[in-house]
């Protein structure tokens, strides 16, 4: 896996009903958390307070659907295949997103700072998951 890490390897924020993504098969998207959540047999749950939330839900929904309208952010396939090799320049190149980088922006667009935006130059899945918040425990999805 990309990410370097067999368990985490995509990232997905969910506000409310609503969840944002940057996959490879779709590049970002929003849409409900069933529709996003197709296809992950194992995932965990951290839960992040963000204080501005109406600028995170607008900066998630810009990446999904610019407005003027037009196409969404494509997926940042440079960024994905370079992280077992490098760090980039820019996590921040804001014309694509990969899946972490993309959660990463839109906490930050509501006020919280998961590292040092500065400092931090490529935001992993994994990263993410070795954040100081608490976390479910891995739950597995059940076919029906």
């Amino acid at each position: 896996m990309l990410s370097g890490s067999r368990q985490f390897s995509h990232a997905i924020a969910i506000i409310g009903n609503r969840a944002y993504e940057a996959s490879m098969t779709h590049g970002c998207r929003a849409g409900t958390v069933a529709e996003l959540m197709e296809g992950v047999v194992i995932y965990r749950d951290m839960q992040v307070l963000v204080p501005d939330l109406d600028a995170a839900i607008e900066f998630a929904e810009a990446q999904c659907d610019p407005d003027p309208p037009a196409a969404p952010k494509r997926y940042d396939w440079a960024g994905a295949i370079g992280i077992p090799l490098t760090y980039s320049e820019d996590w921040a190149d804001t014309s694509r997103w990969w899946c972490s980088e993309l959660v990463f922006a839109i906490v930050l667009a509501g006020g919280t700072r998961l590292f040092d935006p500065d400092a931090m130059k490529r935001v992993r899945p994994i990263d993410l998951q070795m954040c100081d918040y608490p976390k479910t425990a891995l739950m597995s999805v059940k076919a029906a």
